[in-house]
């Protein structure tokens, strides 16, 4: 190829994406890890695909290169046709039928992302027919993506997990989980058949499920309300001067920390890192927090909270709707909470239904009551029954009431004693020792004086209800 030519081609797209230039004739200039990652983001925004499956595509496709030591695109080394940093692979008749310029995606590497971006997008639009859907279908959650990875690198049987150990979409969330610091994500089972003698995959069914739904935290917007998260409890976040791990650290984020993006994704110039950093305000100070550590949703500070475990805990279940505060701003942590309130926050805990017909047995309720939903709810599970036909929803709940009925709620989720512990207050014949013994023997208490008589506070039911969500 001329050089004037190959110049004018990658000036005419510089115009349009800022791709690479060329030092001389003939070899490419490979842009920086971080220009890569901005590129990435911004085509990943663009086509509603999360960041992180493009960039850990590119990861396992080039390590995120456009070019060898040499300054030549990198090719397939099978010859299959593979372009550049994202691999883009299409016959002849392919790119010119898509009126995809095959020089620029040799030569420029927004182009490249681009073209890859816009392929990816097609295999995603092909969930419901050719692809099965993943879960509920929604584009920033990670795992729903899975199908349209395997059809980017090919429905051929070396990426069925049924015959192959490891497979390429597997490889890409692998890399996705380790380089951008997020949980380890499950994959959906599913079967496949081959015509005879065929090596293409049909998919059985057309929906699959994962244990895991992680959404994406590299899609946010500047004035989008997100807070502060980590797995650990009582651990607290970076919060840096700079978009670099080698920044100097500013202070620490506390966990369930209400906090406004107030801009664009940035990146580091490290290749294995494929988070990002969100730019913040926070402790009257400007800086930057890794996009790992933060999530979707508006957290109440609420002005009387002042213990972090509790914060966390309230954190973690306003987050997902099932407790909130007071119009004032006031949690009021330390007040007893009445059986109704417990009612309510179970209700939307557990998405309790019940049938349309039945009729609360209690006869110290009527419907219009405050909490009588939540509460018939409550007696038609089983959970909360009451006494002489009582249910009694005004009453306070004592720490041995509230131990028995989250032993009842998530009996699938807490382990059978296999010993019976010697409580200070709680001997073995009391009415709730079996439930209080189970609590303590599951990690959820530590405490030999359990005080099974005295009311729960509002703080002390959100912190039992989050330990015991934590197992599930």
């Amino acid at each position: 190829m001329k050089k004037w030519l190959v110049v004018l081609i990658c000036s005419l797209f510089i115009g349009l994406h800022g791709g690479n230039v060329l030092a001389e004739e003939g070899v490419g200039v490979e842009l920086s890890y971080q220009e890569k990652k901005d590129i990435i983001t911004e085509i990943g925004l663009k086509y509603e695909i999360p960041p992180e499956i493009l960039k850990a595509i590119a990861y396992v496709e080039t390590g995120m290169r456009q070019f060898d030591e040499n300054g030549n695109p990198i090719m397939n080394a099978n010859d299959d046709g593979g372009i550049g940093i994202m691999q883009v692979t299409l016959h002849e008749d392919d790119l010119k039928h898509r009126e995809i310029n095959r020089e620029w995606l040799k030569w420029d590497t927004a182009y490249n992302i681009e073209v890859a971006a816009q392929l990816l997008d097609e295999k995603w639009n092909w969930t419901g027919t050719i692809l099965p859907q993943v879960n509920d279908g929604e584009r920033d959650v990670l795992e729903n993506w899975y199908f349209a990875v395997l059809a980017y690198n090919g429905l051929e049987a070396r990426n069925d997990p049924n015959r192959n150990e490891t497979t390429y979409q597997e490889r890409v969330y692998q890399t996705l989980s380790t380089r951008t610091l997020l949980p380890e994500m499950d994959f959906p089972s599913f079967q496949v058949k081959y015509e005879d003698g065929g090596n293409i995959m049909k998919f059985v069914d057309d929906h699959a499920e994962t244990d895991t739904q992680t959404k994406s935290t590299q899609m946010f917007t500047e004035g989008d309300h997100v807070y502060s998260y980590a797995l650990e409890p009582g651990s607290t976040i970076n919060f840096r001067e700079q978009p670099t791990v080698s920044s100097r650290k500013l202070g620490d984020v506390p966990l369930y920390m209400p906090l406004t993006v107030n801009g664009k994704l940035e990146h580091d110039n490290h290749r294995d890192n494929l988070f990002g950093y969100y730019p913040f305000h926070y402790a009257d100070a400007h800086g930057f927090m890794a996009s790992s550590y933060v999530r979707e949703g508006k957290i109440t500070e609420f002005y009387d909270i002042r213990d972090q475990e509790v914060t966390e805990a309230v954190g973690f279940l306003e987050a997902r709707g099932i407790i909130s505060g007071y119009s004032d701003g006031s949690f009021r942590p330390y007040e007893p909470i009445y059986r109704r309130h417990v009612a309510a926050i179970l209700q939307r805990a557990l998405d309790l239904e019940v049938p349309s017909d039945y009729e609360l047995q209690a006869t110290d309720m009527r419907e219009g009551d405050l909490g009588y939903d939540e509460m018939k709810a409550m007696e038609y599970h089983g959970i909360m029954k009451g006494s002489n036909g009582n249910i009694r929803p005004n009453e306070y709940m004592t720490r041995a009431q509230m131990a028995t009925i989250l032993t009842v709620v998530f009996d699938d989720q807490l382990a059978t004693p296999t010993v019976k512990h010697t409580f200070e207050d709680v001997p073995m014949d009391f009415w709730s020792y079996e439930a209080i013994n189970r609590l303590y023997d599951n990690g959820l208490t530590t405490v030999n004086t359990f005080r099974p008589n005295e009311n729960v506070t509002r703080s002390q039911f959100a912190l039992f209800l989050k330990r015991v969500m934590d197992e599930m």
